[in-house]
């Protein structure tokens, strides 16, 4: 693929990578246009897309130019919804692409991942795939027709692949793929719908135009609610919209960050799953929401914290599940890793720390709080 030149063995460097979420679960967005990280439902379920993980068999959603192509992106101003402009010799195409926030005013996929397409100038030859894993990347879906769209299902889940003026799609080996041409003012779109042990609903296409439209007015709204107005304003405001991106909405938990298994050096072992809410790192969330104008963030966090530390009381523990649960145990995955970068681990074992002990009381559990988070 064109977008080659942007990885190493497939690859892509992990500052290339754009993040974007709805409240409960997030997506990375590779510079060249490949969604390469999304866990469904939420944020701290296994991914349908891994390919940051391993770039064979842990799935990801390819969109990009046939072509040899430049890239710019920016996000929306004051928003979480990500701009990709190809570049190519014949022509530009702009992506605009959102995990998009529910509406009340239809009834919408349980998550929804947009993907629209705009011709800015000339023609340019698009192309895409879907590869859907499951299980971190063990279980390969059934992909069948539903409604004439294409459908990955497995153990309860299901996720449609729909399109509109995106090419016809195919299914193929695991796959759903499709080529188009994009002329100026032309506008395609693609979409992921989700559904877990709940109907799959399938939107027509001017309900996901609406809903994202709804989404970029949400974020930019609630940018605008921020109080904050001293020096480098935009850079703060940007970091506020990250940090919001990490606080799941339903509980009022902030994460610590939205990935697993992301190594701390290329080829090292120390890859965690960050999934959960560590108890003293999110503390500092507090006094920040509260200096930028977050409130209702910093109270809910607050009262989580009260309700998941009563479930362990008297003992409060390192981290907890963003829903307040219990750490599942750790576990190791057949996955290559990022950049081989082994092993690939969901859960925490520092659930079970006590990480202000002095180092002198030994025991590996003790020594190896100094690199778990």
């Amino acid at each position: 693929m064109a977008g080659s030149v942007f990885r190493i063995d497939g690859y892509a460097s992990l500052r290339d990578y754009a993040v974007i979420g709805d409240g409960r679960t997030a997506a990375l967005v590779a510079r060249d246009g490949s969604v390469d990280w999304l866990a469904l439902p939420d944020l701290h379920s296994p991914p349908i897309f891994a390919a940051v993980l391993d770039a064979f068999r842990g799935g990801n959603f390819c969109l990009e130019p046939e072509v040899a192509y430049r890239v710019a992106r920016r996000y929306v101003p004051a928003t979480n919804v990500l701009e990709t402009t190809f570049i190519t010799d014949s022509g530009a195409v702009r992506v605009t692409d959102a995990l998009t926030l529910r509406d009340d005013a239809t009834l919408s996929p349980t998550r929804e991942l947009l993907r629209r397409l705009d011709g800015v100038a000339g023609t340019v030859p698009m192309r895409w795939r879907v590869r859907p894993r499951f299980g971190y990347g063990g279980r390969r879906p059934r992909l069948s027709w539903r409604s004439g769209v294409p459908v990955a299902v497995t153990a309860g889940s299901a996720a449609a692949v729909c399109s509109w003026d995106a090419g016809a799609p195919r299914l193929n080996d695991g796959t759903v793929s499709g080529a188009f041409e994009l002329r100026q003012g032309q506008r395609a779109m693609l979409a992921i719908l989700f559904a877990d042990h709940e109907p799959l609903i399938l939107p027509g296409r001017e309900e996901c135009e609406a809903r994202l439209e709804h989404t970029r007015t949400t974020w930019s709204q609630w940018t605008q609610a921020r109080n904050y107005r001293g020096r480098w304003r935009e850079a703060v405001l940007r970091s506020a919209l990250a940090l919001k991106l990490l606080v799941y909405a339903p509980s009022g938990a902030v994460a610590a960050a939205a990935t697993s298994s992301l190594p701390e050096c290329i080829g090292g072992e120390r890859n965690w799953d960050y999934r959960f809410s560590w108890i003293r790192d999110s503390a500092f969330t507090i006094p920040a929401f509260l200096q930028l104008g977050c409130p209702a963030e910093a109270h809910a966090y607050f009262w989580w914290l009260m309700h998941a530390s009563q479930l362990t009381h008297p003992r409060l523990r390192v981290l907890y599940r963003l829903d307040g649960g219990p750490v599942g145990r750790e576990r190791e995955w057949p996955l290559q890793g990022y950049r081989g970068s082994r092993p690939v681990r969901t859960g925490n074992a520092a659930a079970e720390q006590v990480q202000s002990r002095p180092a002198r009381e030994g025991g590996k559990a003790v020594r190896r709080a100094k690199v778990a988070r």
